[in-house]
Order: C-alpha cells, then sequence, then structure tokens
C-alpha cells in the first residue's frame, strides 16, 4: 500500500478510535469509583477482541482462494479443506495451512474470557456499592 492510500485508510480509523475513547471516558467518569476501573478493563478487553476478530476475519476473505493459496504458500487449493468457519475463525488451503494467523483463535479465547472477568467484576463491584446490598 502507498502512503496515500494508508492515509486515506488511517485517518477515518483513528479519528473514529479518537471518539470512541473520548464517549467511553465521559462515560466512565460519572461512575462511582469503585465501579471504574472494572468498566475500563470491560471496554479495553472487549475492544482488542473486536479488533482481533477483525484482524483474523479479514484473512478469511479473498477474491480467489486457489489463487491466494498459489501465491501465498506456494501450494494447490485442496477443496475438501476449503470450508471456511466464523468461529473459531478459519479457511484452509490445504490440510495444516490456514489463512487466519495461527495466534488469532488463542488470542480471541484468552480475551472471550477477560470480557467475562471483567464484566463479572463490574457486576460485583457495583453490587457491592452502598445502598445497592443484594436481597436474597
Amino acid at each position: 500500500m502507498d502512503l496515500p492510500g494508508a492515509i486515506i485508510t488511517a485517518v477515518p480509523l483513528l479519528t473514529f478510535v479518537a471518539l470512541f475513547g473520548i464517549a467511553v471516558h465521559r462515560a466512565i467518569r460519572r461512575m462511582p469509583r469503585s465501579v471504574r476501573p472494572w468498566v475500563a478493563a470491560c471496554v479495553i478487553t472487549t475492544s482488542l477482541t473486536v479488533a482481533t476478530y477483525g484482524w483474523g476475519a479479514v484473512h478469511l476473505y479473498t477474491p480467489d482462494i486457489a489463487e491466494t493459496c498459489a501465491t501465498t504458500y506456494r501450494i494447490a487449493w485442496d477443496a475438501r479443506f476449503g470450508a471456511t468457519s466464523l468461529l473459531p475463525l478459519s479457511r484452509r488451503c490445504a490440510a495444516g495451512v490456514d489463512l487466519v494467523p495461527a495466534y488469532v483463535n488463542p488470542a480471541l479465547g484468552g480475551l472471550a474470557v477477560a470480557v467475562v472477568a471483567s464484566v463479572g467484576m463490574v457486576v460485583w463491584a457495583w453490587a457491592r456499592l452502598p445502598g445497592r446490598a443484594v436481597r436474597v
């Protein structure tokens, strides 16, 4: 990609990230002090999960799978292994050769655990606020 193309791609993306960050910061500032770090962790881990999934999903899409396998991996595309899977992310050229980088699916698993843990901590911190006792 040439420099003008990179700039045209990066400017809207960075603008969105900056505006999203400002909105999240303002929303978190209004929350009780004990809940803030867990909400921030939840937002960060969720954003990283979405970005990692997007990065892996970008590798799934190619106009011609046979040509991509031939030019990138120097192997012929085998239709028996050519199915696309969205969870876990996978698109194989042949046995053992995947277009999606090998680190994407384990990273998604770890980030999903982090999202669930941070959501649980938000609920726990919110329930421990004074005046919000859980009644059984």
